[in-house]
């Protein structure tokens, strides 16, 4: 029995006509957007899977009367990789250091833009923070500094504080900031629907089917699992050649690992992933852990250390933190529940360790 219909509507990269529990935040943008010529810097933040690529891509989408562009900076982490991706144009030289590359890099921008109307859009733009480039300064100053009208918009995980320097910082204002919450179980529902009516064939699957995937992701509140256990439920469905119903939907999510980027991962210090590695080892990590199992695991360990992990960790959407009760003691203490499972996590982490020649020898 044929259940998908549309592969590409189940898709990461698929961008729809409305963007569903965004829509008036894109609005709030568009509006901020076509406001007038000066250059502007929006920094959209939000966890994984809770709509930024999307709305980003969508804004290109729908702004048709601007140069658009958009760019992945994980995947680009260097000023010439992406100043070769904004002008599509792989091939382009520049010197290699000092103030001559700068200003080579510069050049090259303002003269190969539009005088008007470019909007570029830098997708995970905290993996920037690590290759100590100039370009975000430069677009987000480009006026300034004689160049063309650009209006930039930022995503990324983290706080801009965390990753921009203070020039680029300044000009930020209160609304050019946007924080995108997790999904609600309802908003989950309407995407999944959504999707459903266009990727999959009618009569093929029920309402409560996509209820129960609604629940099964309500935790995380990521559009991003909820899609990929549509698609993977829908997978196990034709496989089997059964209806996709309230059972077919539990099968899947059995054998269901959750989508997980690298680049939630890059801000993790050598000592960091170390440690997350200690911690995915405990026998009832999927239970949640606290503070004091990172004291117990790594009694050297400062209190600001311990902090800044469990900040990285839980911006980098690899955590939820909650608040629990501490019994008959009183008071309460943050525990955080892994978003994905241990063994993705080791398996992203080894991969990472290998490629920066910290693999550990086996005893």
């Amino acid at each position: 029995m044929k259940i998908i219909k549309n592969s590409a509507a189940l898709s990461q990269d698929y961008v729809p006509e409305i963007v569903l529990g965004r829509e008036e935040q894109i609005n709030q943008l568009k509006e901020l957007i076509r406001v007038s010529d000066v250059s502007s810097t929006f920094v959209i933040r939000g966890n994984p899977g809770t709509g930024k690529t999307l709305t980003g891509k969508y804004l290109l989408k729908d702004l048709k009367e601007f140069n658009g562009v958009y760019v992945n900076c994980y995947v680009n982490q260097t000023d010439r990789s992406i100043v070769s991706s904004i002008l599509d144009n792989p091939n382009i030289r520049l010197p290699e250091i000092g103030n001559t590359r700068s200003e080579s890099l510069s050049n090259l921008l303002f003269k190969e833009l539009p005088s008007k109307k470019n909007l570029i859009v830098l997708d995970e733009s905290q993996s920037l923070k690590r290759s100590h480039g100039q370009i975000v300064y430069l677009l987000s100053r480009s006026k300034e500094l004689g160049g063309p009208d650009i209006k930039l918009v930022l995503l990324s995980m983290e706080e801009p504080e965390m990753y921009l320097d203070r020039s680029t910082l300044s000009g930020l204002g209160r609304y050019n900031r946007i924080t995108l919450k997790e999904y609600s179980i309802s908003e989950l529902f309407n995407i999944l629907k959504s999707r459903a009516s266009i990727s999959l064939y009618e009569g093929a699957y029920t309402d409560s089917a996509i209820g129960k995937i609604s629940e099964l992701t309500e935790e995380n509140g990521s559009a991003r699992i909820a899609i990929e256990l549509l698609r993977n439920s829908a997978l196990f469905a034709e496989s089997r050649g059964t209806f996709l119903d309230d059972e077919t939907v539990l099968n899947a999510y059995r054998e269901f690992s959750p989508p997980l980027d690298e680049s939630s991962l890059i801000n993790l210090e050598e000592d960091e992933i170390h440690l997350l590695r200690s911690l995915l080892e405990l026998t009832d990590i999927e239970n949640g852990f606290k503070a004091s199992d990172l004291k117990n695991l790594r009694p050297d360990l400062s209190d600001s250390r311990m902090y800044k992990f469990l900040k990285t960790i839980e911006l980098s959407g690899l955590v939820k933190k909650s608040r629990v009760g501490k019994g008959y003691s009183g008071g309460v203490e943050n525990e955080y529940l892994l978003r994905v499972s241990p063994r993705v996590l080791i398996s992203k982490l080894s991969l990472i360790e290998k490629s920066i020649g910290m693999s550990q020898k086996e005893d």
